[in-house]
């Protein structure tokens, strides 16, 4: 039996931790004995969110427990456990603390006298907001990055049936994960490949072929298709011949890429176009450059901490939304210092919910939902 004293403890309260054999017999027993002595079996994500509520963690660090618990890279691994260990909440407390200083020095001038305010703005204001607006952008424009090494990329294979998208997978996964046959339409179900790229999870989806389907099984699987071609984060558009036409339509980035290069002399054509062969692997490196180019992970860098989560990139946003309002205020003839106050106001409400200064009990479940027990 190990006890752990408040406040040095992971959740800041009396903790006491009990080490057993592994036998799931002996570990049953000790649960009853315990909770037959008054305890309970924790909540999921629990232990962390007594941790939040004590102090220990805000909620930037309380996100990284659960990325850290789903990564599945080592580079994300390294990138979380430096969010953890506070580096992303002290770039954040930095711009809180600059907004702070900002709204105080407007206060002031406010309770001692609004209409002493100089009409041209002074200089502090204006470097300040300045200033907060740089270092906030600056997350905003990066958080895609951030997002893209904890939750990964979805990349799928589409185009005609027999043009060698089972081929394309197997060539990039290189190993054979995927049926292979010359006839057209063997592939009638998605079949995933997750691979890492950079530190990068990235989902490759081999799709049914597009055309007019001739049963029930294939129109099936081009309705599949067509619905993942709406939630990919990139398109692989493959064809077998150099001069045929794009027959996708979709929302999603899309690289063009034309297969059986080793069946080709001229491989010449539109610089835009990427000639491989899935059978003999030639261009497949160039394919994989490219994707990793299109997708942004040749930019990202674990040095600096990113915004990982959709809910930290929003608040940041919002933040930024407001931080922008004050400047262009600032830039009028008539100056408002109440409205200025008020925007700022508004970017530090962002920016505390971020941290989880004033975040609500929905976004809070929303948060401690993805965890498990032990956490």
């Amino acid at each position: 039996v190990t006890v752990y004293k408040k406040p040095s403890s992971y959740t800041g309260e009396d903790v006491v931790e009990i080490s057993s054999h592994g036998s799931p017999t002996t570990v049953q027993y000790i649960i009853l004995s315990v909770c037959a002595a008054g305890a309970r079996t924790a909540e999921a994500g629990e232990f962390t969110k007594r941790a939040f509520i004590n102090g220990k963690l805000d909620l930037v660090q309380v996100e990284a427990v659960a990325s850290l618990i789903n990564s599945k890279s080592i580079e994300n691994t390294r990138h979380q456990q430096k969010i953890l260990r506070g580096a992303l909440s002290l770039s954040i407390n930095n711009i809180r603390t600059n907004i702070v200083s900002l709204l105080g020095r407007l206060e002031h001038q406010m309770d001692v006298d609004e209409e002493d305010w100089p009409s041209t703005p002074p200089s502090w204001l204006v470097d300040g907001v300045d200033a907060v607006y740089s270092k906030v952008r600056h997350f905003k424009k990066t958080s895609q990055l951030g997002r893209l090494l904890n939750r990964g990329a979805t990349v799928v294979i589409a185009g005609p049936p027999n043009v060698g998208k089972s081929s394309l997978l197997n060539a990039l996964a290189e190993s054979s994960r995927a049926i292979v046959s010359s006839s057209p339409g063997t592939t009638r179900d998605t079949i995933e490949v997750e691979l890492l790229m950079r530190g990068v999870p990235v989902l490759f989806i081999d799709t049914a072929g597009l055309r007019q389907p001739k049963d029930k099984i294939e129109k099936e699987g081009v309705r599949r298709t067509k619905s993942l071609l709406k939630r990919a984060d990139l398109i692989l558009s493959l064809t077998d011949r150099p001069k045929s036409k794009n027959p996708l339509s979709a929302d999603a980035p899309a690289l063009r890429v034309v297969n059986k290069s080793d069946l080709r002399s001229n491989k010449t054509g539109s610089p835009s176009v990427i000639h491989i062969s899935a059978k003999t692997g030639e261009g497949i490196p160039l394919l994989k450059r490219k994707i990793s180019q299109q997708l942004g992970i040749n930019k990202i860098s674990t040095d600096a901490p990113y915004l990982s989560t959709s809910r930290q990139h929003v608040a940041m946003v919002l933040c930024s939304e407001a931080i922008l309002r004050s400047h262009s205020l600032i830039k009028k003839q008539h100056l408002d210092i109440e409205i200025v106050a008020f925007e700022l106001r508004e970017a530090l409400n962002a920016v505390d919910s971020l941290l989880g200064k004033t975040s609500p009990d929905d976004i809070l479940d929303h948060v401690f939902s993805s965890f498990c027990v032990g956490k």
